[in-house]
């Protein structure tokens, strides 16, 4: 009992120090959809090449302020058909809602308007584009900011003489991708102002031995619930989800306490919690083999067997718990 109470006050110690010897981080980095609305006659279809260049240059100005951005067409064609055209707002917003396995939180919808008309006055072919964008929390519906720019007639270069339908494309393009470059990083301005980056913290702190004492938990694997120490990624994260069954609430607590501590960790959010499964999207930069040994090791150290099963990147771990005995 004294060993117990001794090292929870240890804890509450180390709890303590990270309070207050660091900033407060911000919240969790949103996932990002960037989807086009072309339910409107007059918009660019999806299948266009206009379309395209558009909703590169709105995703290139995202990932450049730090946002994850992923490709619809990845991560909807298991429950969808990706190249249906005209959309409408509301099935825009329901796909990005119910993708499977990755959280989307903020859709990008953005939509394309582009006329070719003949100047009144000469033989000069002038265009109009507008391209307004909006950002949108997907579970909430909340707007959270929308920007557009437009250009009319005068203000954009004119066709060239004789211009058929692929020089016409090419030209619309053109000037559509450096709008949208501009809209996209209003946008991404917005969204830095609401989900600002995470401000570098001082290790030192946190990679005290002051845990590592800590009962059934072995040293080197020492962390807490929120109290992980920084990312130590180099490169791209790998995405995990990572689905516990047959666990009782406290076990899910250590299971918590080990995850966070694993090499490679970046961050994970709870996806679903019931009385005896928990699912969680997983962050790290670990390898797949790698984080397969530490469940491995981390049932280990908990003295419970297990079931580990992996397809793709959903690892499923059951516990294997003997018949209770009455």
């Amino acid at each position: 009992m004294k060993r117990h109470l001794t090292t929870f006050l240890a804890m509450l110690a180390v709890v303590g120090a990270v309070d207050f010897a660091t900033p407060v981080f911000a919240g969790e980095q949103p996932n990002l959809l960037i989807m086009g609305e072309d339910a409107d006659q007059d918009t660019v279809p999806r299948n266009s090449r206009v379309f395209n260049q558009v909703l590169n240059a709105l995703a290139g100005e995202m990932q450049a302020k730090g946002f994850k951005v992923y490709d619809e067409t990845a991560v909807s064609m298991d429950i969808t058909n990706p190249g249906v055209v005209r959309r409408t707002d509301a099935e825009v917003l329901t796909i990005a809602k119910r993708i499977p396995g990755v959280p989307i939180d903020v859709a990008t919808v953005f939509q394309i308007y582009a006329f070719a008309e003949r100047n009144p006055y000469a033989n000069i072919t002038d265009l109009r584009v507008r391209i307004p964008g909006r950002l949108i929390n997907v579970q909430t519906g909340q707007a959270l900011g929308n920007y557009e720019i437009a250009y009319g007639p005068g203000q954009l270069t004119p066709l060239p003489v004789q211009c058929n339908r692929d020089c016409v494309l090419e030209h619309v393009g053109g000037e559509a991708k450096k709008i949208a470059t501009d809209v996209g990083a209003v946008l991404a301005q917005k969204l830095d102002f609401l989900s600002p980056a995470r401000p570098q913290s001082p290790t030192a702190v946190l990679q005290g031995g002051g845990m590592s004492g800590m009962t059934g938990v072995p040293s080197g694997m020492m962390g807490m619930t929120g109290m992980a120490a920084p990312s130590d990624c180099t490169g791209m994260t790998t995405a995990y989800s990572l689905v516990f069954n047959g666990f009782a609430p406290e076990e899910i607590t250590r299971i918590e306490e080990y995850i966070v501590s694993f090499k490679g960790y970046d961050h994970h959010r709870p996806m679903r919690a019931q009385l005896t499964s928990s699912e969680y999207w997983y962050e790290t930069c670990s390898d797949a083999a790698r984080l397969n040994r530490n469940l491995r090791l981390m049932a280990e150290q908990m003295g419970i067997q297990t079931r580990i099963g992996m397809v793709g990147n959903k690892i499923q771990v059951d516990k294997i718990a003997p018949p209770m005995q009455r």
